[in-house]
């Protein structure tokens, strides 16, 4: 009896010993998050962006953080979609040297989407790491690109770094004045990332395996 109770005391003691370790990894990864966001958000300026940041976070699995860092473009009156200029400003619809373009999917420096371990982007693995989120914005259906390089918009981006592309389809949504991500259906081991912008949906599944 004396044993049993001894037993029973050390397993709670290893469960509760489990559940702090795993709370303080968490919090870990939160702090490595916040210090990367805001050395990413603190380059020289000597205004605000008018297009300001953001970060979007949810966990999957255990304690897996999923993370997209971003900013946030306004419509502003703008066919977003379709707009042609001269400059880089240009809508993401229009081709570039008659063909789709890559697309920040944000402003100012590239969105980034980072995993702490390996996930499934609408059933195709992606290795844990963190990526620039770019995207391909074609009538009907985008490509949703995951590559290597992080940098400034898209003016370093090499097709060569792409890790993962995946084909999404795109839904029509109410007006949204200001670019946004999101998580919707948060389940144990999935979560559906979205977009949405103008009167633009564009969501992906994030999950992993069950263990």
């Amino acid at each position: 009896m004396v044993f049993q109770v001894y037993r029973k005391s050390e397993e709670n003691y290893m469960m509760n010993m489990v559940k702090k370790v795993a709370g303080l990894a968490l919090v870990v990864l939160v702090m490595s998050w916040s210090l990367d966001a805001d050395a990413q958000w603190k380059r020289k300026k000597n205004k605000p962006d008018a297009s300001q940041g953001a970060v979007v976070s949810q966990v999957i699995g255990f304690n897996n953080l999923v993370t997209i860092t971003y900013h946030r473009p306004g419509v502003k009156g703008r066919n977003v979609w379709t707009e042609k200029s001269d400059n880089v400003r240009i809508g993401p619809l229009v081709p570039r040297d008659g063909k789709p373009r890559p697309w920040r999917a944000g402003a100012n420096e590239a969105t980034t989407f980072e995993t702490q371990e390996d996930v499934m982007i609408n059933g195709e693995k992606l290795p844990a790491g963190k990526y620039s989120l770019l995207m391909v914005p074609t009538d009907g259906e985008w490509t949703v690109i995951f590559n290597e390089g992080i940098g400034w918009g898209i003016f370093k981006y090499e097709a060569e770094k792409d890790v993962l592309r995946v084909k999404v389809n795109v839904e029509e949504a109410a007006h949204q004045e200001w670019l946004v991500y999101g998580f919707d259906d948060p389940a144990k081991y999935s979560a559906t990332v979205y977009l949405r912008w103008e009167k633009v949906r564009v969501p992906f599944t994030v999950s992993m395996e069950e263990k």
